[in-house]
């Protein structure tokens, strides 16, 4: 059905007075069943009575068994009235279904909900004609639609790259004078943007960017909504960061160029590690992903913002699991950027943060890219700097990961030691003898020698057939394997 040839019922009236009355009641769980039978009644105000029933009890009673009952009570009685029913009625029943759907998708309950063609219709003609009717519908409709377009085939049925066109029209006219838009509006875009079937145009991106900084600055004591904008930004980044072809470039530099990321470095520290935990770990993804970028140069754009001050913050103990996973995720990047970007985390003694991490650090995904950053150290020009890393316990801390029943930390623990090997081999022999030194400490032949033979994944037996190979001399591995305690060759 074409949104244009739809037509609503105008025969129907409710006094100001009556909704008044119907906003006014107050309603107890036991009137639940009279009121599911109320919206199949046929008198309107019956039925709208039931709706603003239904709505008062499930947003005082935010519960399973509640929306259970109402769906059970016929689910398609409610598309019926949105479908056919004026603009009040349509006001109440996208409430209805938004408190039963968000219920649905908290519980993780699997009640099959799905509207119908017409209702698709009706919600993109209200959208696209959003002038015509009241600002409550307008509002209803996006909250409807941003709880739909989690799934992106709903995204589809709602139109796409039109959808995020019409939604980000809503946004650029009314930030200013609508805040209970601007919510579902920015919700909305993250989700289009988000969604694997690509619906946006990077024109479309690129021209939302720059209004993004426009509404930050309006809303900047506004948590909620700078929560909002920032979750926008980070799937725009996210969608970009890997393998850019020009137009993505041009995207991030749009973004870097934004007047949000020095006032997004400058506070990253000063959030409030509860209650602002989104914004936080929006903030570090979008510079994280901007960091990944290709080119050294983005990464050197936000160096410039004394950033590296802030990560030696975001990785203290008092943060997070989340936030410090997400900050050495970011340093293992800047590590693997140019030789200057290394140098720079040198110089501000991240090696020696990062062993003290890895050293009293609990969760593994935090030590895994604090590891992948020590690997990337070795690849630092400054070769005192690299004998300076040796003798503060470098090798002694992969060593000591190798004794962890963990993939992802043998996996850049044996990295990491065939990369120091390789590297204090070819270009630095002082480097090398303190290596050799403490190999024969660990007694690492024999560690290495247990942990092959009961490794079964193939990646991790070749990372320990090649440093046996390159660094023992050892060419038969199986005869190897099959002999008593191994001696340093």
């Amino acid at each position: 059905m074409k949104s244009e040839e739809l037509k609503f019922k105008t025969d129907i009236v409710i006094s100001d007075d009556e909704i008044k009355s119907l906003k006014s009641a107050t309603y107890n769980a036991n009137d639940l069943p009279q009121l599911i039978l109320n919206i199949s009644e046929s008198d309107p105000l019956t039925k709208l009575k039931g709706l603003y029933g239904l709505n008062s009890l499930l947003f005082k009673e935010y519960n399973k068994e509640k929306s259970i009952q109402i769906y059970n009570g016929d689910i398609n009685v409610i598309f019926d009235i949105l479908e056919n029913y004026p603009e009040e009625f349509k006001i109440q029943c996208f409430k209805c279904l938004d408190l039963i759907e968000s219920i649905n998708i908290d519980i993780e309950n699997d009640l099959k909900i799905e509207p119908s063609e017409k209702t698709f219709a009706i919600m993109i003609y209200i959208l696209e004609n959003n002038e015509k009717f009241k600002l409550d519908l307008l509002v209803e409709d996006l909250e409807y639609m941003k709880i739909l377009t989690r799934k992106d085939n709903f995204i589809e049925k709602l139109g796409g790259n039109n959808l995020y066109k019409n939604i980000k029209n809503i946004l650029i006219k009314n930030f200013s004078t609508e805040r209970k838009l601007v919510d579902p509006c920015l919700i909305l875009l993250s989700s289009i943007i988000k969604a694997k079937n690509g619906f946006v145009e990077n024109e479309n991106i690129i021209e939302i960017i720059q209004h993004l900084d426009s509404i930050f600055e309006f809303y900047k004591t506004d948590s909620d909504i700078k929560t909002d904008i920032l979750n926008v930004i980070y799937e725009i980044t996210e969608k970009n960061f890997e393998s850019p072809d020009p137009e993505q470039r041009l995207i991030m530099d749009k973004i870097i160029k934004m007047n949000l990321i020095p006032e997004l470095i400058d506070k990253i520290d000063k959030l409030d590690i509860n209650k602002e935990k989104l914004q936080l770990k929006s903030s570090l993804r979008i510079l994280g992903n901007i960091i990944s970028m290709p080119e050294g140069y983005y990464t050197d754009k936000i160096l410039e913002y004394n950033f590296l001050d802030k990560l030696k913050i975001m990785m203290e103990k008092k943060h997070s699991f989340e936030t410090r996973k997400e900050a050495s995720w970011i340093i293992s990047n800047i590590a693997a950027g140019t030789p200057e970007q290394l140098l720079k985390l040198y110089e501000n003694n991240f090696p020696y943060i990062l062993l003290d991490v890895i050293t009293n650090e609990g969760e593994n995904k935090v030590k895994e890219h604090c590891l992948w950053a020590l690997y990337n150290f070795s690849n630092i020009n400054n070769l005192e700097y690299l004998d300076n890393l040796v003798e503060k316990r470098f090798i002694d801390i992969i060593i000591e990961r190798l004794k962890i029943d963990n993939g992802d930390i043998l996996c850049c623990s044996l990295e990491a030691l065939n990369k120091i090997l390789d590297v204090g081999k070819k270009k630095d022999p002082a480097c090398f003898n303190i290596i050799e030194t403490k190999l024969n400490e660990y007694d690492l032949l024999n560690d290495l020698k247990n942990l092959l033979k009961g490794c079964e994944e193939e990646m991790l037996r070749n990372k320990i057939e090649v440093i046996l190979t390159n660094y023992y001399g050892i060419q038969d591995i199986q005869n190897f394997l099959g002999s008593g305690d191994a001696q340093n060759v």
